[in-house]
């Protein structure tokens, strides 16, 4: 696969972020990445229920996407380049086109808006012709109770456009000039020690057995493994990963069994043999009758 036509993912502070929005939909439904939304809403930036781009990634979603190619790291030049006229004129153009475009989505949701409020539209242009009726009469005009039928064309009426000035910007979520980032993909170590390692193969083995696989540390793990899309699904298991050999001690062991029971998952412990092979024992709470 060409740079061109990897995914680009980004480099800031030994953290991972995905700034396309349709990358992410990509990673989500083509290679069962899930990652984690980090950023504010645009129109809702006072709240932390629902979270917008970027999307940052576990260590072991980069390492895996790396290895298998899907992926391009980068990160953004130290110094960066002026735009050039070109790219003065594309996004001055980008810019018209979304005017035109919101233009027209403004006059449909008027006509909308009037639509719904055609009554209250009817009963205030016969206020005034009932006003405008009494005027008549004081003046001994001759008036017709038909001149309060009020019809209303929602389609002939003008909507005067948005004002260029109240229209909405653009803002890029991840920079359209390529040629601002630097390849630096051999800065990315992890995993760099057994128990990363550990992790990353864990990881690794139940994402190939066609799991969805997020952090697991709000429940006391190392991952929370889905049977489909978490969107869609609970998480059925909670894995734990621990070296092969190492011992637990009684009490870590019925306190996993218990937060497992809690939450209606069950706990599994994952390690890695000595024939480098993925190894789980899953703990379930069952109580005394």
């Amino acid at each position: 696969m060409s740079d061109r036509c990897r995914i680009k993912i980004y480099l800031q502070n030994q953290n991972v972020f995905v700034w396309s929005a349709k990358d992410s939909v990509t990673l989500r439904e083509e290679w069962r990445i899930v990652g984690s939304l980090v950023g504010c809403l645009p129109r809702l930036p006072r709240q932390n229920n629902q979270l917008g781009l970027p999307l940052q990634l576990l260590p072991e979603e980069t390492t895996m996407l790396l290895e298998k190619g899907v992926c391009l790291l980068v990160k953004p030049k130290e110094n960066l380049l002026e735009p050039t006229p070109e790219q003065v004129k594309e996004h001055e153009q980008l810019r018209l086109d979304l005017y035109k475009e919101q233009i027209e989505l403004f006059k449909d949701e008027r006509r909308k808006e009037m639509m719904h409020n055609l009554h209250q539209i009817k009963e205030g242009k016969r206020k005034k012709l009932k006003e405008e009726i009494e005027r008549k009469k004081e003046a001994g005009e001759t008036v017709h109770e038909t001149d309060l039928d009020v019809e209303i064309d929602i389609d002939s009426i003008q909507i005067p456009p948005v004002a260029l000035k109240n229209s909405l910007v653009q803002l890029y979520t991840e920079s359209p000039y390529n040629e601002a980032l630097d390849e630096c993909g051999s800065e990315w170590s992890y995993p760099s020690n057994d128990k990363e390692a550990t992790r990353y193969k864990v990881f690794k083995d139940l994402w190939k057995k066609g799991h969805y696989l997020t952090s697991g540390s709000k429940f006391g793990g190392d991952f929370l493994v889905y049977p489909g899309d978490p969107a869609r699904f609970h998480s059925f298991y909670i894995a734990v990963c621990r070296p092969y050999k190492q011992q637990i001690s009684m009490s870590d062991f019925i306190s996993l069994a218990r937060m497992g029971s809690n939450v209606r998952k069950t706990v599994i412990l994952c390690s890695v043999d000595d024939n480098d092979q993925v190894v789980y024992t899953s703990i379930q709470w069952t109580g005394i009758a």
